[in-house]
C-alpha cells in the first residue's frame, strides 16, 4: 500500500480557491452577457431591441401594442450622418425619449425596415420605421405616409418639452379631445430617414 501525504499551505489554498472562483464568475458573466437580449427603457418600461429576424421585428412593435402587416413595405440601407442637421437632432430627440440614441451610430449605415401599422386609432396608413444595426433596433418611429402628417416615438403618444406639440385631428367636430392621438413632433413624415 502506497500513501502520499501532502501538507497544504493555507495561503496557497486560498489563492487557488480565489482563482477558481474568479474563473467561474467570469464564465457566468460572459455567458449571461452573450445570451442576454439588448433592451431599452422608456417611461419606466423595458423593451427588447432584438431585430435579427422578421419575427423579432414584428414582435418588437407588438411590445407597444401595434399590429402590423408581417411583410415590410420597404427595406433599404440608411446612412446615419456624421454631423446631424436640425432635422436629425429633432429625430434623435425622439429616439432619446424612447431610450435610444443615434449618436453612437454617426457615420454608420444601418438597415431600415418599414411596416404598415393596422391598428393605430383613427388614422390610416401609419408606418412603423425601424432602424437596425447589428441585429439590434437603434432607432425608429411611427409616422403617417402623407407629406403633411406626423411622426412620433414607438408608443404613438409621446409628450415632450423639446418640441411644439400638435394634435392630429382630421375632423375637429367628430373627435373628442381626449380621443385624439398626440404626436411628439412637427417633423414631416418624409423628413427622416433620407440618404
Amino acid at each position: 500500500m502506497f500513501i502520499l501525504s501532502v501538507k497544504a499551505d493555507k495561503k496557497k489554498f486560498f489563492i487557488v480557491l480565489a482563482v477558481i472562483l474568479l474563473i467561474v464568475t467570469s464564465i457566468i458573466v460572459v455567458n449571461k452577457v452573450h445570451n442576454s437580449q439588448p433592451t431599452a427603457t422608456s417611461d419606466g418600461k423595458s423593451y427588447v431591441l432584438s431585430a435579427g429576424t422578421n419575427e423579432e421585428r414584428v414582435a418588437f412593435l407588438q411590445q407597444f401594442g401595434w399590429k402590423v402587416n408581417p411583410e415590410p413595405v420597404e427595406i433599404k440601407d440608411v446612412a446615419i450622418p456624421q454631423k446631424f442637421s436640425d432635422v436629425y437632432v429633432q429625430y434623435n430627440n425622439i429616439q432619446k425619449e424612447q431610450g435610444l440614441d443615434l449618436e453612437p451610430y454617426s457615420g454608420k449605415t444601418c438597415k431600415q425596415w418599414v411596416y404598415c401599422v393596422t391598428n393605430y386609432p383613427q388614422v390610416t396608413d401609419i408606418r412603423a420605421t425601424l432602424l437596425v444595426f447589428d441585429n439590434k433596433i437603434v432607432g425608429g418611429d411611427l409616422s403617417t405616409a402623407e407629406l403633411d402628417g406626423f411622426m412620433t416615438g414607438f408608443n404613438g403618444e409621446k409628450t415632450s418639452n423639446d418640441y411644439s406639440l400638435t394634435t392630429m385631428n382630421p375632423d375637429p367636430d367628430s373627435v373628442e379631445d381626449n380621443a385624439k392621438p398626440k404626436v411628439s413632433s412637427e417633423i414631416p413624415a418624409n423628413a427622416w430617414p433620407t440618404d
